[in-house]
């Protein structure tokens, strides 16, 4: 069994012109909805195998809340996945060492999106700032993941906490 942890980073400030779009921090609500979801989460899950999260700043600050609550063996901020498309990641995800039986993904959209309509039922419209999906495959070996062995084990939003 692999479980995927996909999370996309939270929502994060416009307020300075003079930053980039991967220098962009967090704003207050993503500040909010970063507390929610991690709590949310760490309530499910305890300990994750690895962290591979986009190296931009408002991933790496999303990123923070997880890591502050779920005992994490190895994080990866990887500038590769700073707007990776859905083909992408998934070739991305099939190359994971085996030995990993639980991944966490912060990234962007519209690669999660994609990513997650590819492998799941769930047709989503928009995965949102700082949603969460849980896949668990029913698979030995990361390169065998795809929507026939994925079950979608759970799907929140900060929304629905709120």
């Amino acid at each position: 069994m692999k479980k995927l942890i996909i999370i996309r980073h939270s929502k994060s400030s416009w307020k300075n012109a003079n930053l980039s779009d991967f220098e962009r921090p967090l704003n207050k609500r993503g500040n909010y909805d970063a507390q929610l979801i991690s709590n949310f989460l760490s309530d499910l899950i305890q300990d994750i195998d690895m962290l591979h999260s986009s190296s931009s700043e408002r991933t790496r600050e999303t990123a923070d809340y997880f890591i502050d609550k779920i005992q994490i063996k190895k994080s990866v901020f990887d500038q590769n996945l700073y707007h990776i498309s859905s083909e992408n990641l998934l070739n991305t995800v099939k190359g994971y060492d085996n030995n990993l039986g639980s991944v966490m993904v912060i990234a962007h959209n519209p690669g999660l999106t994609n990513f997650v309509n590819t492998l799941t039922d769930l047709n989503l419209w928009n995965l949102p700032t700082t949603g969460l999906v849980i896949i668990n495959f029913n698979v030995d070996c990361w390169e065998d993941i795809k929507k026939s062995a994925a079950e979608v084990f759970c799907k929140k939003f900060p929304k629905e906490l709120k």
